[in-house]
């Protein structure tokens, strides 16, 4: 990721939550905490939460994963996010929360290393190379028959909003975006298998869960 985009990062970090709670109408975090729940993960999973932001998913997620060794790894790869969210984590004492900086494109953890990666409002904002990549990065990194568990904004209805998201589509993403937002499912289907879209309960996001390839499935489709 560029200099400018990572500094952009490190300042929005400074009102991402409350865009995020103004914009999915979820200033009570049930709409984060319906992600969590959607994902299946239970005490002992290990999982990863990918352009964590703040934390937020990945706290709740250290809750549900906490006994019998399980473990949440948050990555992002802006110091001024990770820097709310260690913050965070100190306040709620989850020890079994780790920040990583690091890109979604490149992550430094070995194969099959956990049950569950987890992404809450922020693929639609990679760039087309970063975001397919990343989602095959996703797949490198899931064990067999793990889980890949995103949340997106859906299209807003009002013309002026749905004007500026478009705009952050592009300059935040591509144009290309456009198309991935109005419905992932497609891409994701060159990923992982059985891809199902759920509406979320505000109406306002949506979120889309998807599992990993066995690699017979995998190889067939090369």
């Amino acid at each position: 990721m560029g200099r400018l985009r990572r500094f952009y990062y490190d300042v929005f970090s400074n009102f991402y939550d409350l865009i995020i709670d103004l914009h999915a109408s979820d200033r009570s975090a049930a709409l984060r905490r319906f992600l969590v729940d959607s994902s299946g993960i239970k005490p002992g999973d290990q999982v990863l939460d990918i352009c964590t932001g703040t934390g937020s998913v990945a706290l709740m997620a250290g809750e549900a994963v906490e006994g019998h060794g399980g473990q949440v790894v948050a990555l992002d790869f802006s110091h001024g996010m990770l820097k709310k969210a260690r913050r965070k984590r100190v306040a709620k004492g989850r020890e079994n929360v780790h920040l990583v900086q690091a890109d979604v494109s490149r992550m430094p953890f070995a194969d099959k290393r956990f049950d569950c990666v987890t992404c809450s409002h922020a693929m639609y904002e990679l760039t087309e190379t970063a975001r397919k990549k990343g989602l095959a990065e996703i797949r490198r990194v899931l064990k067999n028959h793990g889980s890949f568990v995103m949340m997106e904004h859906e299209i807003p209805e009002k013309p002026v909003v749905r004007f500026l998201y478009h705009v952050r589509l592009t300059t935040m993403g591509s144009r290309k975006n456009r198309s991935f937002a109005t419905d992932e499912r497609t891409e994701l289907r060159s990923y992982f298998s059985d891809v199902i879209k759920i509406p979320s309960p505000t109406g306002r996001s949506k979120l889309l869960s998807a599992k990993t390839k066995n690699a017979d499935a995998a190889t067939s489709q090369k």
